[in-house]
């Protein structure tokens, strides 16, 4: 493989952008069309999106396995076993998505009693939620073939699928709600259905271009080597994903920590998240290219290829992470004027972005660095890395900065904790090259 050029991590970087900000406009337009109901229907959506977004992330570290396989087998030139494990992994996102919806669906009642709303708004958060999970196989097929054909490199395919699939989400989900075209209005389940059926008719095009060979690559026969690539898979995605939970569930318990601040507090912290989005949306774009990029010089067997992949990719998400965080602290009072007026929550809300923004830089080496790592099959160690720092700077931490009565600025400060131990950690994994001798699940 030729060495890796800044232009060449754009080109796999820019299209993973455009469909995550795709991912999040969908988001943003069914609350919007919720705020246009009222505030039970705003609470019920944010609850749903949330408790979504929770599974997102779970499945995307499952799907690093995908990612390092048909990436390594990609970089090796035998593009039948990357056709063979992309397959694989398919059908097993999908058996997943059905195990998800049987055992989920009797317990979504006491899952959203857990964010105690009022009892018109939890009844409708139940029903969007039920819907959600109901849809969720062809969701989750959509995620692991983006992330399927990310690692050959073809960025763009999953591009055109978040576009199909955000546009028709979007439409048929006010379709459902509203009754157009002779369909019976469901209301506010009728985004989660829309949404899904633009999911079942996404997967149906992109599966039958694939299967007719149309798209960049083709599938292949997942039955040989079913057991062993099935494990491999797992093996490398199942530390991933346990790192998702763990960290979700981090952040869950230092929400309930800031909530003892009150409303103005929890609310900054809510409209700082939500402008820091953009930033993670970028970030863990990067992070996905440097997986691809890693895993594919592996696969050539060019160690120091993928080694400088992976510093040249982090170099350039972290110049883009610090533009950024320049740019909200210069703005950081009109940003704050434009999302809200209330005089408490702006006076929080300015300090708050000037740390958003120091933390900018650390999340881009943490972002691009763990990406690397797992993009190689070394997904244990950015686990226990995140395992480590959400215990200390989202948990033990604020739990004493709680009791002492601290400044709730110093539990905003936590982030730059957080991020600080992540990023030189997994930076001095990936400097030790330790990595590089990691034994990789792939059969030979």
């Amino acid at each position: 493989m030729k060495p890796v050029s800044t232009f060449n991590i754009w080109r796999l970087t820019w299209p993973t952008i455009l469909s995550n900000i795709a991912f999040m406009l969908t988001g943003l337009v069914f609350l919007k069309i919720a705020g246009g109901m009222g505030i039970d229907e705003v609470a019920a959506v944010t609850t749903g999106q949330r408790l979504f977004f929770i599974l997102f992330a779970v499945m995307m570290g499952l799907s690093s396995g995908t990612t390092a396989l048909v990436g390594r087998y990609w970089g090796a030139g035998d593009k039948e076993r990357a056709g063979r494990v992309a397959s694989l992994s398919v059908i097993i996102f999908f058996v997943d998505g059905l195990l998800l919806s049987w055992i989920a669906i009797p317990f979504l009642e006491p899952l959203v009693s857990i964010f105690s709303l009022t009892p018109e708004a939890q009844a409708l958060a139940v029903d969007f939620i039920f819907y959600t999970v109901l849809y969720a196989p062809p969701l989750l097929i959509v995620l692991v073939f983006s992330m399927a054909f990310r690692a050959t490199g073809d960025s763009k395919t999953p591009l055109w699928a978040a576009l199909v699939g955000a546009v028709l989400g979007i439409y048929l989900g006010i379709a459902f709600t509203y009754g157009w075209h002779g369909i019976k209005a469901a209301g506010l389940s009728g985004l989660a259905i829309g949404n899904g059926v633009a999911a079942i008719i996404t997967v149906t095009i992109f599966l039958l271009l694939w299967l007719l060979g149309k798209l960049s690559f083709k599938p292949a026969n997942p039955i040989p080597d079913f057991l062993e690539n099935g494990r491999d898979l797992v093996k490398i995605g199942m530390p991933a994903a346990i790192e998702q939970v763990f960290f979700q569930a981090g952040l869950l318990v230092f929400l309930v920590f800031l909530a003892s601040y009150g409303n103005a507090a929890f609310a900054t912290y809510g409209i700082g998240l939500s402008i820091l989005g953009l930033m993670i949306v970028i970030a863990f774009s990067f992070s996905i290219s440097s997986a691809t990029l890693v895993s594919q010089y592996l696969g050539a067997g060019d160690k120091k290829g993928a080694y400088n992949a992976g510093w040249r990719t982090m170099r350039t998400c972290v110049y883009i992470m610090i533009a950024g965080g320049l740019v909200m602290s210069y703005f950081a009072e009109e940003i704050a004027r434009f999302m809200i007026d209330d005089p408490e929550v702006i006076a929080l809300m300015v300090p708050f972005t000037y740390i958003i923004s120091c933390s900018l830089p650390l999340m881009g080496i943490e972002f691009s660095m763990a990406g690397a790592l797992r993009g190689a099959g070394d997904t244990r160690y950015p686990m226990m890395v995140t395992m480590f720092s959400i215990a200390l700077s989202r948990i033990l931490v604020p739990f004493i900065l709680v009791q002492i009565g601290a400044d709730v600025m110093w539990l905003y400060a936590t982030s730059l904790l957080d991020f600080g131990i992540k990023s030189s950690l997994n930076m001095r994994r990936f400097r030790r090259k330790d990595w590089l001798n990691v034994q990789q699940p792939v059969s030979q």
